[in-house]
Order: C-alpha cells, then structure tokens, then sequence
C-alpha cells in the first residue's frame, strides 16, 4: 500500500510538472502565400525575467510557403515577424496557433488559436489604411533605390529621384504619427484589453506621442491589465521616460544642475556647489576604455593650462566600473592636473542597506562619451558637447573672457 501511495505521488509530481512545461510551451505554424521557397522568416518576442524584459529571436525558412516556430511564454507576448521586406506584428499565448499571411496585404493576416486575437482584429481594422500607406511607401522606396543605384552620380534624374525619395520618407513620417495617435486613442477606449499595455510600450518606442498623454492612459487601465506583467512592465518604462525627461529639463542649457559630492581619486572631497560664485566648471565624462576620450586629453591638457588662471575648472568623471582601471589610465597618461571622480556612486560604508548613489552619467543625461557640460559661476549650465573642436574652443574663449 505504502509503495502504491509513492508512485502515485511520483506520477502526480510529473504529470504536474508536464503540465507547467506545457501551459508555457507556444507552436506557431504559419502559411505565408506568394512568396519563394526557402524565404527567411524571423520572429522576436518579449520574455520577463525579475520584470526585465529579455528578447528573444528565431528564424526559420519556408518550405512550400509554410514555417513553424516553438517555444515558451506565460501568458500574452507580442512579436514580430520579419520576411520578405514585410513584418507583421501579433499576439501569442502559450498554446498552438496557426497563422495565414498573404505576402501582399500582410496586415490582413489570420491568426487562429488565440483568445486576445478579438482584441487585435479590431485595432488593425483601425489600423489597416495606414498600413496600407506604410506598405506602398516601403515599396516605393525600395524601386526607387534600385533606380537611384543604377542612375549617375550628380545626373538630374538621381536628384530628382532622391527628392521623390525625401518626400516619401516625410509623408511616412506624417503616417507614423497618425499610427500613433490611432493607437493611442484605441487604448484609451480599450482600458481592460490585455493588448493595450503594449500599445503604450510601441507608441514609447517611437516617440512620436508625449509621455504624459501615455501616463493618462495608462492611470485609466483596468486594476487586473495593470498588474499584468505587460502592465507592470509598460509602468516601468513609463517612470523610466519621466525620469529621463526630468534630467534633461535639469541639466539643459540655462538650466541648474543636479549638485553631487564625490571623493576624488587622491582623497580630496569634490562637491560641485562648492564651485558656485568662484570659477567655472567643466564636466568631463569619460572612460579608460574609451579610444575617443584618450584622444581628446591632450586637447583637456591645454584647455586646462589655458584657463586655469582665469577661473576654469574642469572635473574628471569616469565611467569605469573598475576603480583601479581608471587609476592606471590616470598615471599613464597623466591626467591628475585637475581632479578626477568616479561616475558611479560609492556605497556608503554607515547604511546597514549600502545603497548606491545614482551614476553621474545618467544623472547628467550622458549617453555616450566624451560628453562635456560647462557650467557658469552662477552654477548654470551654459553648453553641452559631445566633441571640443575649434568651434567650441572660441566659444569657450567668448564665455571666460
């Protein structure tokens, strides 16, 4: 009796685990008409982790028109297809799905299988005319490339073929607004659909649409498309975006910083407001690592010598993880004639919680480095540079003198 009990609860162990194998396993088997065989086809999907987004790309090729790809999601995931200069854009749920594209009116594809698919029909009905537009503008530029590749360089007929060109692009452009506002206005109507909190997350990606009209749609959502994953997901790149938008209202031209205290590499305490009413401030963000930012020393050097005596200082900020990385690249190439701090914060050794500071390079905007921001005695920032060249160096004349 003992022995039949462990087996049973053996075989109820595995049939459970097979059975949450199964509900996170997806098969989308797909038809795409009028199109050659052997045609690449490539999918890419959205998985969470720890409420990160990972993307995770397939491809396939056609045999007779038709593909299949596997894999696994929880629950919702939007993805896309790309084949043939054509991409269709669809809503999987773990289950079998079976797709029909016609290559082309790719937006007019059937997908079986799927419970949120009532939701998606009904937003590309709204949709279709401007994918239409989108679909003839892509073929138009694509011939029209082909001709300009074939047409001689500087000939009226190429540059009329690029004005044609431009056109396109800027009437799709127009087009790719007009989407956006579609799509927008969709959600809002649409507060409990599973689809909408992507909707939000497409239209984010374009920018196209000001983040706090996003914000009001979402506040709107349905409490349970909310905790979604997609909705926990679309409220973090939604907090991202306002953050992001609220550093570069502060660190803009005319704007007033962000104040930060860092301990420079031999000790000293560099705390920027201490500048304030006494010199003038150059911020300059780089990396041992970084090729371009070595380059440009030799140029700090001299702008260092130069305006030393007239109430400049300039502010190394590293973006090195490793501390004694940017230590050596200090010593080598000699950069200790003004101070030098790490971008990213230093736990503080009297929290039980050792939380970081935010990195300086994200507090300041920068994105890729070298990246310059000059501050003025009042403490406001008077410019912002990615590259010191002549220009920038007379305007630097113009704002010291």
């Amino acid at each position: 009796m003992k022995k039949d009990v462990l087996i049973c609860l053996f075989l109820s162990i595995v049939l459970i685990s097979c059975k949450k194998a199964y509900d996170s396993s997806f098969t989308l088997e797909g038809t795409i008409t009028d199109i050659e065989d052997s045609t690449l086809v490539e999918i890419s999907y959205d998985i969470f982790k720890k409420n990160d987004r990972i993307t995770i790309t397939d491809s396939t090729r056609t045999i007779n028109g038709k593909f299949s790809f596997q894999g696994n999601i929880e629950d919702v995931t939007a993805a896309r297809l790309d084949f043939s200069n054509r991409f269709i854009r669809i809503y999987m749920e773990p289950t079998f799905m079976n797709l029909h594209i016609d290559r082309n009116k790719p937006y007019r594809y059937r997908l079986t299988g799927t419970t949120v698919e009532e939701e998606d029909i009904k937003l590309r009905q709204c949709m279709q005319p401007y994918m239409e537009f989108y679909y003839k503008s892509l073929d138009s530029i694509i011939s029209l490339s082909h001709e300009i590749d074939l047409s001689q360089e500087g000939s009226p007929l190429r540059d009329s073929l690029i004005r044609i060109g431009n056109n396109i692009f800027a009437m799709n452009e127009i087009n790719s607004y007009k989407r956006d506002s579609i799509q927008l206005n969709f959600a809002a109507k649409h507060p409990s659909y599973r689809i909408t909190p992507d909707l939000l997350y497409s239209i984010l990606e374009t920018d196209n649409v000001n983040i706090d009209s996003v914000r009001a749609v979402y506040d709107i959502l349905a409490d349970e498309i909310k905790n979604s994953r997609m909705g926990k997901l679309i409220l973090k790149e939604i907090n991202e975006y306002e953050k992001k938008r609220r550093i570069l209202n502060s660190t803009s031209i005319g704007s007033y910083p962000f104040d930060f205290i860092r301990k420079s590499f031999t000790g000293e305490t560099i705390q920027l407001s201490d500048y304030k009413y006494k010199t003038y401030v150059l911020l300059d963000f780089w990396a041992s690592w970084c090729i371009l930012c070595l380059k440009e020393m030799p140029k700090m050097k001299e702008i260092c010598k130069k305006y030393q005596s007239k109430d400049l200082t300039i502010i190394g900020i590293s973006l090195d993880k490793d501390k004694n990385s940017c230590c050596k690249a200090i010593q080598r190439h000699q950069l200790n004639g003004w101070p030098q701090v790490l971008s990213i914060g230093q736990e503080d050794e009297n929290s039980d919680n050792s939380v970081k500071e935010s990195a300086l390079s994200e507090t300041y905007g920068c994105t890729e480095i070298p990246f310059y921001v000059l501050i003025d005695k009042d403490g406001k920032v008077v410019a912002r540079w990615e590259y010191i060249g002549d220009a920038e160096l007379g305007l630097l004349d113009n704002i010291i003198e």
